[in-house]
This record gives structure tokens, C-alpha cells and sequence, in this order.
């Protein structure tokens, strides 16, 4: 009897590698995926209380393209898989299938398994696309045939960029450190819509501190402009959220907060600290800043991300002890007692 879709899938005899897709795009260990199916281990990435999972499956020796299920998985108070939910998934899933596995395997009733599935989720198209760039190399293919017009691009005078895919900016940012000095050229001058789309791409990849540090001035270059871009600046910011040079993040977050506190940062720009860099909230002044930032916003607003935030263990303390610091303005006071009023933290 299947009891676990780690055994749906020893059962289809395919090679398996699991995917969190939810703040970040980092592959989990089978064993690890094991042991959280088995209600061992809590989620160790939760996004919106849920594991966000990106399944890679192939047959041994096959040719043809792997298949990726994309799933979303609810988890209890403690971050642990709600396995009822996940009983109900694999009784669909089987339900399904049916008996023909062999053509699960070869992803030909795949539209059938998962269409309107409450448990399948649909990656934005730059997150696809990161994926599948970082799926190619793990199983040493080629990149996509968009690569090479992305990669002549950065090298040239920047301009004729309208028809390149993001799925081009997708491998190359998971090559990032093969193109780290044109990168580090193309950054500071690049059109914003290119821009946008290669900060997309990146912000799964740990890049160098001279990468960290062209995107953060570029950051900081676009916030004093008459009129900031919120989308372009909340994807910079998520671009250097798995850099190395974590003091200088930190330092382009800081001085992003601290520079708008006479008017409010635009919300895209804070969801992106929140989903992104949550884990720069454990610094203390960054942490200030935030949810001083956050208190400019409606009070659903503040509520749905904190709610988020306050699941993560790792950052629940930092955000517990600004609640009760006496150097609070009166806005953010009234803020966490409209967080708690509507759902006691």
C-alpha cells in the first residue's frame, strides 16, 4: 500500500530530486523530504504556512525530458506536515493514475493527475525558468537555446534586448560565477526592464560580494530617482538575499529602510525583505526598521506578513522581543495590537 510520495514514487521505479520553491529555489535532500513526509521534522522553509515543492522525476537511461510536479503542501502549528492533507493528495493522485504508471512516468497523464488539483500550485514564469536552468545543470544538459542571446547581450552595448526569454537570464544567472565580470559591467547600466528580469533570476543563487555590491548601489541609485520603481527595486532586493557578503546586504537593507522613513516603502519592496531576506531580520536594527516601515500600511497588510514572518522559528524571537521594546512609535504600537487582537501571537 502507497502511503507517502516518496513510495508513489519508488513504486513508478524513477530517480527523484525535490525542490523548495517557496522564499528560495534549493533542493532538498531525499532523506531530509523522508523524514518530513514521515512527520519527523518540521519544514525547514515554510512560506504562508505551507511547504512549496517542486518534484523532478525521470525514468533511469531516459531520453526525454524530466517531469516536474509543482505542489503545495498545508503544515500544522509546529511546521510539520498536516499529513491528513497529504493523505487526501496521494488518495487523488492514485485515484487518478489509476493503473497506468507507465504513462505517469513519461509525464503523459500528468494534465490529467493534477489539473485543478488543490494541492498544485503554478510557479511564476521566472521561477519556472530558474528551475528548469538549475534541473540542466544538475543532470549536466545543455542550456536552453536562449542562453547564448543573453549571454552575447551582457557583453554588448546593452541596447536591442526586447526579444531575449527569461529563460535566457535564467541560465545565466545559474552560471552566475561563469559570468561574473560581465555581470559585474552590465549591472550598474543596464535597461531596467532586462534588469528586472535578470534580478529575478538570481535571487536563488549565492552570489559573490562585488555581484552583492553593483546591484546594491544600483538599489540605491534607483530609490533616489523622482519616481522609485517599487517592482524593479523589490527585485534587487531579492536579488542579493543569498549573497555571501551578508554584512553588506544587510548594510544596502538598512540604509534602504532608514532612507524612507519620512514616506512609506512601497510594499512590494517590504514583501520582498519579508519572503527574501527574512533571515536579515534577526538583525536587530533591521528588524526596527521593518516593521516600523510595515506600520505605514494598512493594518491587513501588516497582519498577513507578519502572520507569515511569526511562523518561522528562526525569526519569531527577534520579531516577539521589537514587539514589546518601549522604543516603539505610536503607529507601530497600535499596529501589533491590531496584529494581536485579530489572532494572539
Amino acid at each position: 500500500m502507497i502511503t507517502s510520495i516518496g513510495q508513489f514514487l519508488d513504486n513508478m521505479g524513477v530517480h527523484s530530486r525535490i525542490f523548495d520553491m517557496g522564499r528560495h529555489i534549493s533542493e532538498l535532500p531525499n532523506q531530509h523530504f523522508q523524514n518530513f513526509e514521515a512527520g519527523k521534522v518540521a519544514y525547514p522553509a515554510p512560506y504562508l504556512h505551507h511547504a512549496w515543492i517542486g518534484l523532478l522525476f525521470w525514468e533511469p537511461d531516459a531520453t526525454e525530458i524530466p517531469s516536474l510536479w509543482f505542489l503545495k503542501l498545508p503544515l500544522d502549528e509546529q511546521g510539520k506536515l498536516d499529513l491528513p492533507a497529504r493523505d487526501l493528495f496521494l488518495k487523488q493522485l492514485l485515484t487518478a493514475v489509476g493503473s497506468n504508471i507507465e504513462a505517469v512516468k513519461k509525464g503523459k497523464q500528468l494534465q490529467a493527475v493534477l489539473e485543478g488539483n488543490p494541492f498544485v500550485f503554478t510557479p511564476t514564469p521566472e521561477r519556472q525558468a530558474c528551475l528548469h536552468a538549475k534541473v540542466k545543470t544538475l543532470l549536466q544538459l545543455p542550456p536552453s537555446q536562449h542562453y547564448k542571446a543573453c549571454s552575447d547581450y551582457l557583453q554588448s552595448d546593452l541596447q536591442q534586448w526586447q526579444q531575449l526569454a527569461i529563460q535566457g537570464f535564467a541560465d545565466v544567472a545559474v552560471r552566475s560565477a561563469e559570468h561574473h565580470a560581465a555581470l559585474i559591467t552590465a549591472i550598474p547600466k543596464l535597461p531596467k526592464m532586462p534588469l528586472r528580469s535578470l534580478a529575478l533570476c538570481l535571487e536563488s543563487e549565492p552570489l559573490s560580494g562585488a555581484l552583492c555590491k553593483v546591484i546594491g548601489q544600483r538599489l540605491h541609485q534607483e530609490t533616489l530617482t523622482s519616481q522609485p520603481d517599487s517592482d524593479l527595486i523589490a527585485a534587487l532586493i531579492r536579488a542579493i538575499s543569498r549573497s555571501h557578503a551578508v554584512e553588506l546586504r544587510q548594510k544596502f537593507l538598512l540604509n534602504l529602510l532608514i532612507e524612507n522613513n519620512e514616506q512609506p516603502l512601497a510594499i512590494e519592496c517590504l514583501a520582498a525583505i519579508a519572503t527574501r531576506c527574512h533571515l536579515d531580520l534577526t538583525n536587530l536594527d533591521i528588524c526596527s526598521a521593518f516593521l516600523e516601515g510595515l506600520a505605514q500600511h494598512n493594518q491587513d497588510t501588516f497582519n498577513r506578513i507578519l502572520t507569515d514572518l511569526l511562523f518561522l522559528p528562526a525569526i519569531r524571537p527577534h520579531l516577539m522581543a521589537r514587539f514589546r521594546h518601549t522604543e516603539r512609535s505610536p503607529k507601530l504600537s497600535t499596529a501589533i495590537g491590531g496584529l494581536i487582537h485579530a489572532s494572539p501571537v
